[in-house]
């Protein structure tokens, strides 16, 4: 929570003024699809994930009047050297849950000044919450387990 919420959030406080003052200006939040999603056994980091992700939603009401753009990306799992995402990369039927840093770097910048409210990268992710919201009944009978 100190890492993935706080810190963001006592960042952002301290740059506002300054984003106020210079608007047109923007923030984007990379939070997670965690964020928007749970999963079991995630409980902690889909718990800061969603702090972020609903207070950027709030920010960006807030600030919308003081010409400051918030921008949400919601990543899913993306390949690096560090975490090459292989259990998930190596299965036609998973595969498209992964994507790249340059990918996630894209969805950064259409977040950005002017931008979407909301990214998910990979996009297919964008359905995952709809589901969830739109369709609870459906996503407690489907949804992770």
């Amino acid at each position: 929570m100190e890492i993935n919420f706080d810190a963001v959030l006592r960042l952002t406080e301290e740059l506002l003024p300054l984003l106020r003052r210079s608007a047109p200006s923007s923030i984007v939040n990379v939070s997670s699809i965690a964020g928007r999603v749970g999963r079991p056994r995630t409980g902690a980091y889909s718990a800061s994930k969603f702090a972020l992700a609903g207070w950027t939603e709030v920010l960006r009401l807030e600030e919308r009047r003081n010409g400051v753009h918030v921008g949400l990306v919601l990543p899913g799992f993306i390949s690096t050297e560090g975490f090459p995402q292989k259990e998930l990369t190596s299965r036609t039927i998973t595969r498209w849950m992964v994507s790249t840093p340059d990918r996630a770097a894209k969805a950064i910048l259409r977040a950005g000044p002017g931008g979407k409210a909301e990214v998910a990268v990979p996009r297919p992710w964008t359905l995952i919450p709809r589901l969830r919201y739109g369709l609870p009944g459906v996503w407690r009978r489907v949804g992770p387990r």
